[in-house]
């Protein structure tokens, strides 16, 4: 998602919460998300203004999305060599 993309859904939260996000705020969010797809990313914003009364926290938001953008390593032929699969540490088994 390109940073136009992300403003827009970015609006939508600061409407319905009514609160203005300082560029920091918008910044640390953009890199939780830049790799997240744009459709997944509307989806969840729109889920969670249907479902939380307080503004949202990141995690609040990425509990949402259907697709984990880490699941590409559930299926890499060598996911036996990651230590842990979240974060893709590498293991050397020599």
């Amino acid at each position: 998602m390109n940073k136009e993309e992300f403003k827009n859904q970015m609006a939508k939260l600061q409407i319905a919460y009514n609160k203005i996000f300082t560029r920091e705020e918008m910044e640390i969010w953009y890199k939780e998300f830049k790799n997240t797809d744009i459709k997944e990313f509307e989806k969840a914003i729109e889920k969670t203004i249907k479902e939380l009364s307080f503004i949202p926290k990141i995690a609040d938001v990425r509990s949402r999305i259907t697709i984990n953008p880490n699941d590409y390593y559930i299926n890499d032929p060598y996911a036996y060599l990651y230590k842990n699969l979240e974060w893709c540490e590498t293991v050397k088994e020599w």
